[in-house]
């Protein structure tokens, strides 16, 4: 026991170990491009050509990287590597989290300097303070996603998949030109091409395909310990159903409302019918899920209808509210149904009794009998 808990201890601080090295490199090779964009003239903020800019676009980058490695460093040596078939799957799921990596920094350190350019009205950076700052988020961002991508499991990606959402969204709707974006629908936050609506739909799709990386870090643990084919099937329907979500999701981002209405219309509709349809059936695919997150998917379910209820024949509000108010159900409960199976996971792994070694005993002569023969047979 003594030695188990020796190895976790060094393998965490070998991992705090090269996340400080990983983030040094990242402050070196940021602060050193920054100097040498800046150039000699003093620089704002935030803005075309900015600190901001700078940052956001270098930690994008080596956010990214960081992921690669730390994801790389899971399946090194002394470690189970994936089988031959889900090989594919893999390198899919670490572009996943890297995109996102990749994403939540882009657009986060801009929206961070767009507040402090804000707050400091009218100030700028000299070259050398320019550098510095810009090396201290390429240190910052280096760090912490090389320690998100070798600690990642399904309760850090749920956390991810929000901490992603949330950004995205935000940044889009401080950035739309349009201040009175919000009478038409969220939608209409995805309709121009500038950095709000570029941000909006990136995030959507980005989102999707984390989606469907969240579908197999979730029924991974749930698949290998079920016993019968049936129960098999079960969760593949289940994994598949979180996979049409992201699949949608992504093509609600992928055709905006204002030049592919229909499909734009048929994706967003799509998740929400797929959505309902995993309530109404979680019971039987994971009968195992607590029974507490079942009555808050028929909440939700009837939440949602009691919106669009409001919105269509009523005219209580209008179509943002609703749109608001299913987009941020239908996340919450999937991220709510990530942390249930993970649990789920921890419990049917807890109750699996581990494997009793197998113990040869030699005999007098040199020998060794063989495993589960008595030592007295052994002898004689």
């Amino acid at each position: 026991m003594s030695a188990m808990i020796t190895l976790k201890k060094h393998g965490a601080v070998t991992a705090e170990s090269r996340a400080l090295v990983i983030g040094s490199a990242g402050f070196l090779l940021l602060g050193l491009v920054a100097f040498l964009l800046v150039g000699r003239e003093p620089v704002a903020l935030s803005g075309r050509g900015s600190v901001g800019d700078i940052a956001a676009l270098g930690t994008a980058v080596l956010g990214a990287a960081a992921v690669v490695i730390g994801s790389l460093q899971r399946w090194g040596p002394g470690s189970s590597q994936p089988a031959a078939g889900s090989r594919t799957r893999h390198n899919i799921d670490i572009a996943a989290l890297a995109l996102a990596h990749a994403c939540i920094f882009l657009l986060g350190w801009l929206a961070l300097f767009s507040i402090f350019q804000r707050a400091f009205v009218g100030a700028v950076l000299y070259p050398v303070a320019a550098a510095i700052l810009v090396g201290v988020t390429g240190a910052i961002s280096a760090y912490g996603a090389y320690l998100s991508a070798v600690t990642m499991n399904a309760y850090r990606l749920a956390a991810l998949l929000a901490v992603f959402l949330v950004t995205g969204v935000l940044t889009s709707m401080l950035t739309a030109e349009d201040p009175q974006w919000w009478q038409e629908n969220l939608s209409a936050l995805g309709m121009s091409s500038d950095v709000s609506g570029v941000a909006f739909n990136v995030t959507l799709i980005v989102a999707g395909i984390v989606v469907t990386t969240l579908a197999g870090y979730s029924t991974k643990t749930l698949e290998l310990t079920a016993g019968t084919a049936s129960s098999r099937r079960r969760v593949r329907q289940l994994e598949v159903g979180i996979i049409l979500i992201g699949i949608l999701l992504a093509c609600v981002g992928l055709f905006p409302v204002d030049e592919q209405f229909w499909l734009h219309t048929a994706a967003a509709s799509g998740m929400v019918v797929v959505f309902g349809t995993l309530i109404v059936r979680m019971r039987s695919l994971v009968p195992a899920i607590p029974a507490a997150f079942n009555v808050l998917g028929l909440v939700f379910l009837a939440v949602i209808a009691f919106a669009v209820v409001m919105y269509f024949p009523v005219g209580y509000y209008n179509l943002t509210a609703v749109e608001l108010i299913a987009a941020s159900l239908v996340f919450a409960w999937l991220i709510v149904l990530i942390r249930n199976l993970a649990a789920v996971d921890a419990d049917q792994l807890t109750a699996i009794p581990p494997a009793r070694p197998q113990i040869q005993h030699p005999d007098t002569a040199g020998h060794t009998a063989a495993p589960g023969t008595d030592r007295a047979a052994a002898e004689s």
